[in-house]
């Protein structure tokens, strides 16, 4: 964990020490016998490596953690000792899908590999499509992000289906009146002085155009990541995720904003609702947007267009270049072609 950079709310970095190390341990309970004590202390450092070490940032597209990150990451490496894991990588809604969205599952591709190669349990990969719900938070059009997300799904599951077989699932909100419902409930829990942190941390974030939409977004991330048995998700394809699993989130740098804010919503006790575990990527633009100053749109990449066929955002062009490791064009193309008249 020494030299993992901490990522505050601008462009500030904090890289761990000892010290800090040290003092984020202290605050983990011990094993319940000297057995389980030792096994941590011997499995802990080669897992928490094959997720945020050295490795893992050169070239796993890994970034850092967000404040108050630590904690939360430690405590679920130790739950995972003796059991499977999950990496969640969660896409809102989007009117509009980017080539580079596709790029977002790889750096849970790539540590699911650095964890296996570790000796752990191969990590089951949920990848959870909030297009559903996101397009009522953010009043999208119903119809447009529905077909978009369709023809996201299947593409992830062409893609995931060749890079980890059998430990995958693509799981979809579903937006019922409870859920709504849930939401309002949640931003009615926060007092006056939480509500204007909430604002003033997510202002003109997640494409909300209003105070309200930015309330509602922020709890709907309190929901999909922290309050998961509230949300009814329907897995689409893949596999079903292992129940009771400890989880760890991947997100864009952005999603360290709302990892902060979804503090502001949690409670204590028997009924803790602490924001879990977050490991941010390197990606700088949200995967439901496209970037500005230029970017593919998946379509028009199905369609035949070249991802150097037009000018293209700095950060389009680092996502684009993580996706071709992986698959040069031409046979990620080959890979993703699907019947047109299935994504209707």
């Amino acid at each position: 964990m020494r030299g993992v950079p901490i990522l505050g709310c601008g462009k500030e970095r904090h890289v761990l020490t000892d010290l800090d190390v040290r003092s984020a341990l202290d605050t983990l309970a011990p094993g319940d016998d000297a057995q389980q004590t030792g096994e941590l202390n011997r499995a802990r450092p080669r897992l928490l490596n094959a997720i945020i070490g050295p490795e893992a940032r050169r070239t796993g597209y890994i970034s850092g953690l967000p404040r108050h990150g630590v904690e939360p990451l430690l405590r679920t490496v130790s739950e995972t000792v003796r059991g499977p894991l999950v990496l969640r990588v969660v896409y809102g809604a989007s009117t509009e899908v980017p080539l580079r969205a596709l790029s977002y599952v790889l750096p849970a591709v790539r540590m699911a590999a650095r964890l296996t190669a570790a000796g752990q349990r191969a990590p089951y990969l949920k990848i959870v499509l909030a297009g559903p719900l996101g397009s009522r938070v953010n009043a999208l059009p119903g119809p447009v992000t529905a077909t978009e997300t369709k023809l996201l799904a299947h593409c992830l599951n062409r893609l995931l289906s060749a890079l980890a077989p059998g430990c995958y699932g693509l799981y979809r909100t579903r937006p019922s009146a409870e859920i709504l419902g849930a939401l309002d409930d949640l931003v009615h829990t926060l007092t006056p002085a939480r509500r204007a942190a909430v604002l003033d941390r997510l202002g003109g974030k997640g494409g909300a155009t209003t105070d309200e939409q930015t309330l509602q977004y922020a709890a709907a991330h309190v929901l999909l990541h922290d309050r998961t048995n509230d949300v009814p998700l329907d897995l689409d394809l893949g596999t079903p995720a292992p129940q009771h699993a400890p989880v760890i989130d991947l997100g864009s740098l952005q999603e360290r904003h709302f990892h902060h804010v979804r503090r502001l919503f949690a409670t204590s006790g028997a009924d803790d609702t602490s924001p879990t575990a977050l490991v941010l990527t390197r990606h700088s633009v949200p995967p439901y947007t496209m970037a500005r100053g230029g970017d593919l749109g998946l379509r028009a990449f199905l369609d035949g267009t070249s991802p150097q066929g037009g000018p293209l955002a700095p950060a389009a062009r680092h996502d684009l270049r993580l996706l071709q490791t992986h698959f040069p064009s031409e046979e990620l193309h080959d890979l993703l072609t699907v019947r047109r008249e299935a994504l209707q």
